[in-house]
This record gives C-alpha cells, sequence and structure tokens, in this order.
C-alpha cells in the first residue's frame, strides 16, 4: 500500500511536470507546452526507478530504450542524462522532457541516431555513407563520442573524407576571399577607375574586354613571332659597316607592340585599386622586365650611336691608350645592348595572364620545391658518385676525356638524364658497366619525384577550371536574376496600362474622405446648375418664401 501510495503520488505530481527548457536554453527556444514548475529530484529518481525502459525522441523519431544500456558509454550526452538527478542537469544534456510519458527530445536530425544508438548497444560505432561526413562528425560532438570509437573499418575512410572535405572548403574560402570586391575608396574618379579596372583587368566582366585581351595576346604573338624572324640573315639589313641591324619594318612592329603593352601597363596602374600590390605583383614585375629592355636600348643605342660617330669621324692610332679606352668603352656598351635585346624573350611569360595552363606551371614549380630539391640532391648523389667512379676506371687510357672528376661531371649529367650527346663516353669494361648502372639509376631518380610534380599540377589545373566554371555560374545567375526583375517589371507595367485604359468599377483611385466629400459637393452644385431653369416658377416662389 505504501509502494502504491508512493506510485500515486509520483503519478499526481509529475502530471504537471512536462518540463521544458529554460529561456538562455542553447539547444531549443520554442517551448512545446506553457512553462511549468521543475519537478524535485527526489520526483526524478522516483520515475527512474518506477521505468526501467526510456523514450528518446530525436527529431520526431521515437526510440524506446533500457537506462542500463545507456550506462555503457558515462562520458556520453546520454551517459550523463542517465546520472543526472537535477532539473537543470536534465535541460543541459536535452532539449526538453516530460516525466509522465518517459521521454527526452532531443532537437537534431534522427539520420545518425541509428548509428549512434548501435554504439550503445555493440560498442562499434560506423560511418553512415549516405550522410555528409561533416555533419556526421557534428553528431559526434553533439552527442560527446569521440571519433576514435569509429571502427577500423571506417576510420580510415572517416578521416580521409573528412580531411577532403576540410580542404576542398579551405580551397573555397581562399577563392572567396580572393574574389572581395576590390576597394577603391571614395573619390570623385572612382566610379571610372573602377570600370578601367574591369576593362584591362578582367576579361569576364564584359565583351569590351574580351576584346581587350584578345588584342593583348595578338600583340604579345606578334611581338614575340617579329623578334624571332629579326634575327634571320635573310630578314636582317646591313648597314655601312657591313653590320647586321634590324629590318626598320619588323623594328617599326616592335615599336607599336611596345606603346601598346606601356599603354596597357599605365592604364592597368591607374585603375588598380592598391598600387603597392600592384607594383609588387610577380606578373607586374613580368610585364615591366619585358617593356624595360626596349627603353634602355634605346637609351644605349643612343650613346652607341654617338660612340660610333666618334670614332667614324677621328683617326687614332692604335698605340693611342684614348683609342683603346674607347674601343672598350664601345664593346661594353654593345654588350650590355645585347643582354638588355636578350631579355626581351621576357614577353612571353604576358601569357600566363591569360593561359590557365601557364599558370598552373607557375603553381607546379611553387608548390613543388621540396620534391624539386630531392630530385636535385639525388641527381646531384648519383653525378659525384658515378663520376668518380667513371674517371678512376677511364683515367688511364690513351686520349680519355675523363681528365678529371668535375670533367667527367658531364658525362653523368647526360647520361644520368637519359640525353647522351655521345661526345664523351667510356671505353674500358669497367667503365662501360658503371655507364650501364649510371644510366639505369638515372632512370629511377627522374621517375620517384614526378608523379607527386604530376599530381600538383593537375590539381592546380582542376581548381582553376573549377574556379572559372564558378565564375560562368554566377554570372549565369546574376544574369538569369536581372532577367527575372525585368520580366518583372515588364508585368507590372503592362497591368499598369491594362488598368488605365480599362479601369473597370473604378475610374478613379479610391479617395480619402475629406476629398470625397468636396467631390460629391461639386457634383451637387453642378446638378442644381443645369436642372435649375427646368423648375417651375411655383417652386421657385415657394423657395424663395421660405
Amino acid at each position: 500500500a505504501g509502494g502504491d501510495g508512493s506510485g500515486g503520488d509520483v503519478e499526481d505530481t509529475t502530471n504537471n511536470a512536462f518540463c521544458l527548457p529554460e529561456p538562455d536554453s542553447p539547444h531549443s527556444g520554442t517551448p512545446l507546452l506553457v512553462e511549468t514548475i521543475a519537478p524535485d529530484p527526489f520526483i526524478i529518481q522516483k520515475s527512474r526507478q518506477l521505468n526501467r525502459r526510456v523514450i528518446l525522441n530525436v527529431g520526431g523519431i521515437r526510440h524506446e530504450v533500457m537506462w542500463k544500456m545507456l550506462e555503457q558509454v558515462p562520458r556520453s550526452r546520454l551517459g550523463k542524462l542517465v546520472q543526472a538527478t537535477t532539473h537543470d542537469q536534465i535541460l543541459g544534456l536535452c532539449d526538453t522532457y516530460s516525466l509522465v510519458d518517459n521521454e527526452y527530445f532531443f532537437d537534431r536530425h534522427p539520420r545518425s541516431f541509428n548509428s549512434i544508438l548501435n554504439f550503445y548497444r555493440t560498442g562499434k560505432l560506423h560511418v553512415i555513407d549516405e550522410m555528409c561526413v561533416l555533419a556526421f562528425s557534428d553528431d559526434l560532438e553533439y552527442w560527446m563520442i569521440d571519433e576514435v570509437f569509429l571502427e577500423s573499418c571506417c576510420q580510415n575512410k572517416y578521416n580521409t573524407r573528412k580531411e577532403h572535405v576540410v580542404e576542398e572548403m579551405k580551397k573555397e574560402a581562399n577563392n572567396v576571399k580572393k574574389e572581395v570586391e576590390e576597394v577603391f575608396g571614395n573619390g570623385k574618379f572612382v566610379k571610372y577607375q573602377k570600370c578601367l579596372w574591369d576593362l584591362i583587368e578582367k576579361p569576364h566582366t564584359s565583351f569590351a574586354a574580351k576584346v581587350i585581351s584578345v588584342i593583348s595576346i595578338a600583340f604579345v604573338v606578334v611581338s614575340t613571332v617579329g623578334m624571332t624572324l629579326n634575327t634571320m640573315p635573310a630578314i636582317q639589313h646591313i648597314d655601312a659597316e657591313g653590320n647586321a641591324v634590324d629590318n626598320p619594318k619588323l623594328a617599326l612592329i616592335e615599336a607599336v607592340c611596345i606603346s601598346w603593352f606601356t599603354i596597357e601597363y599605365l592604364l592597368r596602374f591607374a585603375g588598380s585599386p592598391n598600387k603597392r600590390e600592384f607594383v609588387t605583383n610577380a606578373m607586374n614585375i613580368v610585364d615591366v622586365l619585358a617593356i624595360l629592355p626596349y627603353y634602355v636600348s634605346l637609351f644605349l643605342m643612343g650613346d652607341d650611336s654617338e660612340l660610333s660617330a666618334t670614332t667614324s669621324t677621328t683617326t687614332i692610332t692604335p698605340l693611342d691608350p684614348e683609342a683603346d679606352d674607347g674601343g672598350t668603352s664601345f664593346d661594353d656598351v654593345r654588350r650590355i645592348v645585347q643582354v638588355f635585346r636578350i631579355m626581351r624573350i621576357m614577353r612571353i611569360f604576358k601569357l600566363a595572364r591569360h593561359s590557365t595552363g601557364l599558370q598552373s606551371i607557375a603553381f607546379t614549380l611553387k608548390n613543388s620545391y621540396k620534391e624539386l630539391g630531392l630530385l636535385m640532391l639525388f641527381l646531384a648523389m648519383g653525378v659525384l658518385i658515378f663520376s668518380s667512379l667513371c674517371y678512376f676506371a677511364e683515367k688511364d687510357e690513351e686520349d680519355t676525356g675523363f681528365t678529371s672528376i668535375p670533367a667527367s661531371f658531364w658525362w653523368a649529367i647526360i647520361t644520368m638524364t637519359t640525353v647522351g650527346y655521345g661526345d664523351i663516353f667510356p671505353t674500358t669494361g669497367l667503365g662501360k658497366l658503371i655507364g650501364t648502372c649510371c644510366a639505369i639509376s638515372g632512370v629511377l631518380v627522374m621517375a620517384l619525384p614526378i608523379p607527386i610534380i604530376v599530381n600538383n599540377f593537375a590539381e592546380f589545373y582542376n581548381d582553376q577550371m573549377k574556379r572559372e566554371k564558378a565564375v560562368k555560374r554566377k554570372e549565369a545567375l546574376e544574369q538569369a536574376r536581372r532577367d527575372e526583375e525585368e520580366a518583372r517589371l515588364a508585368e507590372v507595367e503592362g497591368l499598369v496600362d491594362l488598368l488605365q485604359r480599362e479601369p473597370g468599377p473604378f475610374r478613379s483611385p479610391p479617395l480619402s474622405p475629406p476629398d470625397g466629400l468636396l467631390l460629391r459637393n461639386a457634383h451637387s452644385a453642378r446638378e442644381n446648375s443645369i436642372f435649375s431653369p427646368i423648375r417651375s416658377p411655383q417652386l421657385h416662389e415657394r423657395h424663395s418664401i421660405r
């Protein structure tokens, strides 16, 4: 009887004990029912003693389990729920609960809870393949279950997928940072500066920008071809002294191309939002190196012509020391001019601004420095070892090319890289054996780091293609939104025109009460003026008498 009485007390007390989260609860801000008084810890303990099973409601899916099973993982959320004996402790672990229904509610997606519950039953935790790995990781963190409990069949798969997704998200975040709109300030010409920057720097923004990009590529190709053709003896011209000089027509083409490159660089500099970052950018440095040699050559060629004029108009004996100094300075100037003329080949790298493939090569070299360093280390070790062995095997032979170990470096390098010019080779049997080992070692050394470098190239190239596709999708989405807005605006304008042509029961917009009263008074006065001649004289006299 005493037990029944206590059970009745629990039942009567818990009728109003559907406990809801407090206002500061981090799990749910929407109560299911009106908030009631928190139950006493003694009532909570009695409810646990009377009910060996419990209902866990996760996102609307109810699971009936044993309290004893939840004790298998005491440091998890459900394990701590078994140990919770007060109202605040329970609400710190779930969103709401009902002692009447013996039910605890968790406002979480129920997809992963079957795997979580199976971990309590069997002690084995498995990954759900059809679920996002980050969502599954968040659920594990919510239920306070460590990732180390994953079974070996799922551990590697889970870690690989998670690392891949996290890396992709980092790349996407970096792309978003790069695509952040530039800050141009608040000057008077900001609008024109931004328009100029988009026109010169961003070919995907407009058709005119694409045209300018194509023209720039054409100038790079034309200037490179002209520079190459200018070295052919059949095209070069001969001056009065018999020296080969540039073809005048090709020189004119060169001047036009350099003028375009200069104007393009100055316009890009004027439109850039950050001048310091623009000057220190690698591609812009390449642009300067492609333009600068031409102007330096012009400056030095001016001095060159003065020197040549001086030497041609002045007769100096070979024994004169001043003549030697003049000839030396003249030769130095010509060498400097030649160096700067060679540097004009740098303009071919301007194509990297418009080529994803060239950018991928630069990225590969930048991010594969460890692999390239390892390749150089292996190659240097092989060259040193095999050149030393071949030197000692061939040094006693007559007319041998292996005169020293440094002289043997050349043979070892061309052998390990499988080039083999044939200008130096071993003749003894031992030397040929060493050469065979050198060639085989070179193939292995060259082949080992190459796959890593190729993977870096393919990865960056794919990322660049994804970025370009993302930009195109963004442009298509923006265009679709603009088209939709224009269609809605056209629909509204058509509706307004239709209402103006066929107003229906209301020929004018509804008026406010004062405006309506004034309008009725005006209509009544108008009617009186219209119908006043029709009234009879008797009626007029009657109104006048009144």
